[in-house]
């Protein structure tokens, strides 16, 4: 356990720096422009009618029900190349984005926007992740060493840093009441938080596997936690660990259930689970999990507030598949780019 205080203004080992040889030529396919939306940034707004995703550097927003074009748009469509990690409050009113390496851009709908410049944070580090807590008024960043600092979203003031630091940083997510933080890690500790107190309620480490996505039920009360032994060992196998969250104990770890995200449904006895493929699995929990197929290769885990949609993305697509039915429910356009108008149009296939 970290000593009560320990989050404070502690900070992590600095990332070392990336060198690249100028003299290596990279064999690599050039990028396409039908393949630059974000799957990662997929948003879902509270009530379930819009989602938002990074195209590029931009964000769109589509209306749930009625999908094709996006009903509206946040910034340029300059970079295709340029999403980075997303996060939206609950009412889809703020969006928080990578501007640099060291600052955070937060817009709002009307398109203002306002720079958060990053405090305490090292020269070589990177954003990996954005994650606005449920109630909206808290953001947290967390950078490449698994630094997560905490600012107000009201003025944008630095809170407090998380020092969960890891070579390789997992995803974070807030608890449904927003005063816990999950903090996956790769080679350490993986960690819940309690904001108020900054200390650790909870860490998970295992010498077979790490720990890389948390889910929390909705009442709060359980943590779905994924693992996986991907570069940890001669054979890869992965797992999922219930955890009471009251008492912060185990109660199960099911083998071979979800490398990558899970959601739970609503009633919080079933699980979404994403596993790399062109399928989703849904699973009674202790039962045997039902496989839907997509024809989307898909890694998040998003589900609508009424438990009857999840919502399947790759580089190039964006569905709304129907669990019911097994079907594609409804589709949701991508925008194309125009090569007269772009940065750097002459590294893409259908520029050249």
């Amino acid at each position: 356990m970290v000593p009560p205080g320990a989050g404070g203004t502690q900070s992590c080992q600095a990332p070392p720096e990336q060198e690249s040889d100028p003299n290596v030529i990279m064999d690599t396919a050039r990028p396409s422009l039908s393949e630059v939306l974000d799957p990662d940034s997929l948003q879902l707004e509270q009530d379930g009618t819009q989602l938002a995703a990074m195209h590029g550097n931009q964000i769109l927003v589509w209306d749930e029900a009625d999908g094709g074009s996006p009903s509206y748009s946040l910034g340029e469509a300059t970079h295709p190349l340029g999403a980075g990690p997303m996060a939206a409050t609950p009412d889809f009113s703020q969006f928080a984005l990578r501007d640099a390496d060291d600052a955070v851009k937060v817009v709002s709908a009307d398109g203002a926007s306002q720079t958060i410049e990053l405090e305490h944070w090292h020269e070589n580090e990177d954003i990996e992740q954005l994650e606005i807590s449920p109630d909206g008024e808290r953001l947290a960043v967390r950078g490449s060493s698994g630094l997560v600092a905490i600012y107000a979203m009201e003025n944008h003031d630095l809170e407090m840093t998380l020092p969960a630091c890891t070579d390789s940083a997992g995803k974070i997510s807030f608890s449904p009441d927003s005063s816990q933080l999950f903090a996956a890690s790769r080679n350490d500790a993986t960690m819940v938080w309690d904001l108020q107190a900054q200390e650790t309620v909870l860490e998970l480490q295992s010498d077979d596997v790490y720990y890389t996505h948390g889910a929390w039920s909705h009442d709060g009360s359980r943590l779905a936690v994924s693992a996986t032994s991907f570069g940890h060992g001669p054979e890869d196998h992965w797992n999922l660990t219930l955890v009471d969250t009251a008492e912060w104990e185990m109660i199960r770890t099911y083998p071979q259930l979800s490398p990558t995200a899970t959601a739970f449904f609503p009633g919080d006895d079933e699980l979404l689970v994403a596993n790399g493929a062109t399928s989703i699995q849904r699973w009674q929990i202790a039962d045997i999990p039902v496989e839907l197929s997509t024809g989307v290769v898909n890694e998040q885990a998003n589900i609508s507030p009424d438990g009857s949609t999840a919502y399947v993305a790759d580089r190039e697509t964006l569905i709304g598949f129907d669990l019911a039915s097994t079907q594609t429910r409804v589709t949701y356009d991508i925008p194309g780019f125009d090569c007269d108008e772009i940065a750097r149009p002459q590294i893409f296939e259908e520029c050249s």
